[in-house]
């Protein structure tokens, strides 16, 4: 069972279409995924579901649900001397290391529950990779 309820996570979905420095985020993690995970065979649907929820993982966990978190976040970076774009892309490499890895993968999956999306080796039977293998044999 989901520990995020449906009113706030699609308060935060809502959040990440709407603000482009969260949209923006989202996409250097689909990046990310395809880079990372390049001889796997994902679909895009599946790779933004779970870009999406790395970022709302990271919003729920380090920010308490705050999107504004985030913002002052990048702005710290910024204010450490790198632009905008080096911010965004920091974070984002950030959180996608962190949550492809096995302690990411648990948490997010008790965020999520069973309907997460997870692309990461350590995501078990949970992810589109072991998804794939199954489907292979």
């Amino acid at each position: 069972m989901p520990l995020i309820p449906a009113d706030k996570l699609e308060r935060l979905r809502h959040a990440i279409r709407d603000k482009d420095f969260l949209h923006r985020i989202v996409r250097r993690i689909e990046h990310l995924h395809r880079v990372m995970f390049h001889a796997q065979e994902l679909e895009w649907k599946f790779l933004r579901a779970s870009a999406e929820e790395i970022l709302i993982s990271d919003i729920t966990i380090r920010h308490n649900g705050d999107v504004d978190g985030v913002y002052f976040a990048l702005r710290k970076t910024e204010e450490a001397g790198k632009n905008w774009d080096q911010a965004i892309l920091e974070y984002a490499t950030y959180i996608h290391g962190y949550y492809t890895t096995p302690l990411g993968t648990v948490l997010s999956r008790d965020l999520f529950g069973d309907d997460g999306h997870f692309v990461s080796p350590a995501a078990g039977r949970y992810s589109a990779l072991s998804r794939r293998k199954e489907e292979r044999r």
